[in-house]
């Protein structure tokens, strides 16, 4: 941790800070040279003995604490002039719109979505999948596009992927685009208005901090003061790291845009040129001569500067500043979302958390908790079809998906009777008495549950989305160097 600061906190910084501690103490100098004065002038009343004037004594510690409080200011104000001053200069010059290169990687996106998500939505017939007529002119495969038992993967994929654009590339309001496509695109089209490595790229800590879907998640499993309270030395530890890299790259890129503009008498160079990949190959580099060269070694200066020289201290930093959104995520899918723990998605929480590298410690418990849960969900099933048959049958998938989630939900008061015996009376009493009211309330409210759980894992897959696009970007401009 001490070299990743190292190479974020300059010279420059240790005079803001040193300057910040002289401003704070001045106060304490002067009311300290004060009374040294007092006592002075006092002395120089006794009889025989020689000091200075009042004029001096009251002269000294104004003169100390301005002294003191001006330095102190003037140590402050040139570090953050230069810094604001190359911070101004990149975001002028297009640091926010490194938005446009996440959304060039539109259909990356989408086929993770895709994948992760929507497949599922897509296999079970809910809302999300269907469409209402649309007012504005549209195409075929968008108007008349409605998914059907006989459809293959690859006809529904592309059901989703056209759904997908048409709606991305026509502005319109969310509610809007969801009642005539189905699809809920909200938490996409909000983290794609990020740039990278800008100070607003902090759409995913908005969307879980204050989301009206996320919050009524929150809700549903009992998210409350303390597990924010939990949370929030994690948050803090992010908002340090996020200010102190999007800060760094900020002054690196900017100071380097005038040092190009400057050398070659041009405006061309901006935020893109350096953190776009690939652009030191673009034609438009190559009517300045031998610029592509300076502008792949202002490249390596920066990357090395922030990122260190090797791919461990690259994944190290920028886990600092982007693993907490996915960690916050998960515990609370994990806590929502039975599917992605018993691995009937084709892939679980703990696979997830070994990608990203966490360490075993923290991992065991939800290992521990995923085979709990299906256990239980088989449990459920063998309830189910002896005493709701009919959630078994074709066609009530998301009925089923809902009802495992309401069990889930009150796991705590519901598992003891789920895992009981169906042959004994009285736990089928118990049973009927306590599990079937949950079971039919769900199927009632499937839509709901639907709704939820498609934001919740849209949501969490973009955090996971957000650290590997952040690692990926990093690993082309290191490659295109």
């Amino acid at each position: 941790m001490l070299r990743d600061l190292r190479r974020l906190i300059t010279f420059t910084d240790f005079l803001y800070y040193a300057g910040d501690l002289l401003t704070k103490k001045s106060l304490r100098y002067t009311g300290f040279t004060a009374m040294v004065s007092v006592l002075g002038y006092l002395g120089g009343l006794l009889p025989g003995v020689e000091t200075y004037s009042a004029r001096v004594a009251l002269a000294l510690p104004i003169l100390v604490g301005t002294i003191t409080f001006a330095g102190g200011m003037a140590l402050k104000s040139i570090p953050l002039l230069l810094a604001a001053r190359a911070m101004g200069v990149a975001e002028a010059q297009d640091l926010d719109l490194m938005e446009d290169y996440r959304k060039s990687r539109q259909d990356e996106h989408l086929e993770w979505l895709w994948q992760r998500v929507y497949r599922f939505e897509w296999a079970l017939g809910t809302a999300v999948s269907r469409i209402r007529p649309h007012p504005e002119e549209a195409p075929p495969d968008i108007c008349g596009a409605e998914a059907t038992p006989g459809d293959s993967g690859r006809d529904l994929r592309q059901q989703f992927f056209a759904r997908a654009r048409f709606a991305l590339e026509r502005p319109q309001s969310q509610p809007r685009q969801r009642y005539y496509l189905g699809i809920d695109l909200r938490f996409l089209e909000d983290w794609r208005n990020g740039g990278y490595f800008d100070r607003n790229d902090n759409k995913l800590v908005e969307q879980f901090d204050s989301n009206a879907t996320i919050e009524a998640v929150k809700a549903e499993v009992g998210y409350g003061r303390w597990d924010a309270l939990r949370e929030l030395p994690a948050k803090l530890n992010q908002r340090f790291w996020f200010f102190l890299i999007t800060r760094a790259v900020g002054v690196q890129v900017g100071e380097a845009i005038v040092r190009l503009n400057r050398q070659y008498d041009t405006d061309y160079f901006n935020a893109q040129a350096l953190l776009w990949p690939g652009e030191d190959r673009q034609a438009w580099v190559d009517q300045f001569h031998r610029s592509a060269e300076d502008l792949r070694q202002k490249r390596r200066e920066l990357l090395k500067r922030i990122f260190g020289s090797s791919d461990e201290s690259t994944r190290r930093i920028l886990q600092r500043m982007l693993l907490p959104n996915f960690w916050r995520a998960a515990r609370l899918r994990a806590r929502y979302d039975p599917e992605y723990l018993d691995g009937s998605l084709g892939f679980d929480l703990v696979s997830d958390l070994e990608h990203l590298g966490l360490p075993a410690p923290r991992i065991e418990p939800y290992r521990l908790l995923a085979r709990d849960v299906a256990a239980e969900k088989q449990s459920l099933l063998a309830w189910l079809e002896s005493l709701r048959p009919e959630l078994l049958m074709e066609g009530e998938c998301e009925a089923l998906r809902a009802v495992r989630i309401a069990v889930y939900l009150g796991r705590d008061r519901l598992r003891p009777m789920i895992c009981r015996d169906g042959h004994d009376p009285a736990a089928r009493e118990w049973f009927s008495a306590n599990v079937l009211p949950v079971v039919d309330e769900a199927v009632r409210a499937r839509a709901r549950y639907s709704c939820r759980l498609t934001a919740l894992r849209v949501h969490h897959e973009l955090t996971r989305l957000h650290c590997e696009e952040y690692l990926r970007l990093l690993d082309a401009l290191r490659n295109s160097t």
